[in-house]
């Protein structure tokens, strides 16, 4: 698994800083014009690469706006987010001092598991602090309720440790309840974690612990908000999907029925199809475990399965398994 420390980018090229500008709203005011959404960013993007062009084209937009078919009300808004780069790029110096970087769509190692599973949903811009080299390692998302009870407790810490054992990474969005439960077991074993968080990456990295695992090379914590965002629902859907994408198999610990933010993604998941979806079957799961399984034909799970030696394998040979079992059915669909 990768630990080794990769030295950080402290220059960004032509094409990055133009998706930076566009797509940030970093050193934006709220009275400013509005930086491009994510689906707005792609439509943009998609009409640069039928013209053979790439971001930096968009620095002289004068020059391009006919080629790409661009109004007057969509020319100024360029214009306008593109003029902010000096105050930007002090903006950019200071998260570089605080240990936080970027990278987006343009950079050669952006995951590229968002871009294929996500598409034009995948976030154009990242801010990540620690070792990015963990986003080549094999991964396990942990995800779950806030609310966590012993048992659910119990199945998570032995899963963490599973997969530190193992090598594989655990995906967590840094919540309460079974997130940190599965990072700070994943810490404690020496294993490596990448967290998606949904809110301040700035408040993240700050916590001791999440430091000290930063220190040992052990962990990126990534956001595609900016990294002083504060708490938003809307910000912690987009987020779910993220963790979705970046892990190989994920796992819900705890889910409540057709509500709240597991069950959103669990759902949101298996009808895209992004990754293969295990779900704690044990005595006494929530009500909504039982539904993922029985109605959306997710893969049962017990922690019997952790007993074995490579984690990793177990899920590839699980997953292949039912799927082949199931023949043509509706499970075959969901990949």
């Amino acid at each position: 698994r990768q630990k080794r420390k990769v030295k950080k980018r402290m220059t960004i090229n032509k094409d990055s800083y133009a998706t930076l500008l566009l797509c940030s709203d970093l050193a934006l005011r709220e009275e400013d014009v509005k930086a491009y959404t994510t689906v707005q960013w792609f439509n943009l993007a998609q009409k640069l690469l039928n013209a053979k062009l790439t971001p930096e084209a968009l620095f002289d937009i004068d020059k391009v706006k006919n080629i790409l078919r661009l109004d007057e009300t969509e020319t100024e808004r360029i214009n306008r987010l593109l003029d902010r780069a000096g105050k930007f790029g002090v903006a950019i110096s200071n998260l570089n001092e605080k240990g936080i970087y970027t990278l987006t769509k343009s950079d050669s190692n952006y995951p590229e598991k968002l871009k294929s599973k996500l598409k034009k949903y995948a976030p154009p811009v990242l801010f990540y602090s620690g070792n990015i080299a963990i986003m080549k390692n094999k991964g396990v998302a942990i995800v779950g309720s806030r609310n966590i009870e012993e048992d659910a407790m119990l199945f998570t810490q032995k899963l963490a440790r599973c997969c530190a054992n193992a090598g594989v990474n655990i995906v967590s969005g840094g919540a309460r309840g079974v997130d940190s439960v599965a990072e700070q077991t994943s810490n404690n074993a020496d294993g490596t974690s990448l967290i998606f968080v949904a809110d301040s990456l700035e408040k993240k990295i700050r916590t001791k612990e999440t430091r000290q695992a930063i220190m040992r090379n052990e962990t990126l914590v990534l956001s595609a908000q900016r990294p002083d965002m504060p708490f938003k629902a809307y910000t912690a859907m987009d987020r779910n999907k993220y963790i979705y994408a970046m892990a190989d198999f994920v796992v819900a610990v705890s889910s409540d029925y057709n509500k709240g933010g597991t069950w959103a993604g669990a759902v949101e998941n298996l009808k895209n199809g992004w990754t293969p979806l295990f779900v704690r079957d044990e005595e006494g799961v929530p009500k909504g475990n039982l539904h993922l399984i029985k109605d959306y034909n997710a893969f049962p799970i017990t922690a019997e399965a952790f007993d074995c030696q490579d984690i990793f394998q177990w899920f590839d040979s699980a997953s292949k398994k039912i799927e082949k079992s199931t023949g043509d059915g509706e499970q075959l669909s969901l990949f």
